[in-house]
Parts: structure tokens; sequence; C-alpha cells
């Protein structure tokens, strides 16, 4: 598989993504959610099944920010940004042990002979601390794809569970825009303001530096074993 098709293929993950977070926003989740004061108003109890909904969210390959984003209604900046960031450590736990354990040596044995994607995959773990905290900060980058996708390469537990702190950025930044809003129904439908575009528009950039910089470092790897 040529770069520029990886290349490709990222890029068309990434906006497949975005869409798809948009559609299911739009027409599925959103008469959902408008009945979503259930969980406040049960205290702890409605708190535990809403970190509960988070990981089988994240299991199904949900968008995590329409989450974060309700939880910052329900629950209040503070509150909805530290549910929103344990909901979201928990839901990126169990994918990366599923797919460690049941699904990384069968994928591992079909990338032997593709160099470009071992090549990847041995930068990513080499340096999985940095890769795992850049793609976190991301607010367009797929949260439940990642959690997966780590999942198939050798990136360790520690570097994992401490690359996910990055996790707080977004999940700050999705809970200040869910409390400001007085209530779900418009939470839903009011514009977003300044903050939003510009977190946007840095997410962004941050994510094509990061395509860049996997790309060099792949590439490294390549010429590395081509030369021994």
């Amino acid at each position: 598989m040529s770069n520029r098709l990886i290349g490709a293929l990222s890029v068309l993950g990434v906006v497949g993504g975005i869409a798809f977070t948009i559609y299911l926003t739009q027409t599925l989740l959103a008469p959902l959610i408008e009945k979503a004061t259930w969980f406040p108003e049960n205290g702890w109890l409605g708190i535990f099944a809403w970190l509960l909904l988070y990981v089988i969210l994240a299991l199904l390959v949900a968008p995590a920010s329409l989450h974060k984003f309700v939880s910052g209604v329900l629950f209040g900046f503070w509150g909805g940004w530290l549910i929103a960031f344990i909901g979201a450590c928990l839901g990126a736990i169990l994918p990366f042990w599923l797919t460690k354990k049941y699904m990384y040596n069968w994928v591992d044995k079909r990338m032997r002979g593709k160099p470009t994607l071992r090549a990847l995959k041995k930068a990513v773990s080499e340096d999985g601390l940095k890769c795992v905290f850049l793609t976190r900060i991301s607010l367009i980058l797929p949260y439940p794809v990642l959690n997966y996708g780590f999942g198939l390469t050798d990136v360790t537990w520690r570097d994992y569970l401490l690359g996910s702190t990055g996790m707080i950025v977004p999940g700050a930044l999705y809970a200040y825009w869910g409390s400001r809003a007085a209530d779900l129904s418009v939470a839903m439908n009011e514009g977003r303001d300044w903050t939003y575009w510009t977190a946007l528009g840095a997410s962004i950039i941050l994510t094509i530096w990061i395509v860049v910089y996997l790309r060099r470092i792949t590439l490294a790897h390549i010429a590395l074993e081509e030369s021994e």
C-alpha cells in the first residue's frame, strides 16, 4: 500500500468520522438526549448510569464529543468536565484491552507483508506517549476509533493511560460549551460562538501536524529497515 493511499485513507477516515458525528447528533440522538434530565435528577445512580452509557457508546464507536457536551449541559461545567473525563478514560480502557487480547495477533500476522503499515505501527509504539497524548487533544480525531486503533500497536499500558490524560482538554471545552446552555433543547439548537471555531481551527492545524509527524517517523523507520 503506497504512502499516498494511506494518507488519502486517513483523510477520508477523519472526514467520515466528522460526517458520522454530525449525522448521529442531528438525526438519531437529538430526540433521545432531550430526555436525559433523568441522569442529574437521580444523584449518584444517575451519574453511574451516565458513565455506564459512556462506556457502552465508546464500545459502539459512537462520537464521544456529544457525550462530553451533554455532560456539561446536565451537570454543569465542573461536574460535567469531571464526569466526561472519567467516562472517557473508562471508555478508552475496555476497547484497548479487547483489541490487545483478541485482535492484535490476527492483525499483526496480516501486516507482515506490508512494510509501510509495520513501520507506522513501530513508529507509534516507540513514541507511544507522545502519539496518544497529541491525538487525544484533537477535537476532530475520532476518539472511539483511536481506542481500538492503539490496541493494534505495541503502545504500552503506561503510555496509553498517561497519554489519554490529554482528553482533559476536549472534555473541558465540550463541558464548557454545554454548561452555557439553559437546557438540552437550547444546547442542541443554539449557534456556536468564537471559542468553538477557534478550538476547531486549532484542532485542524494540530491534526495536520500529527499526520505530517507520523508520516515523517514512519518513513524514517522504513529507511532504517531498508538500510539494514
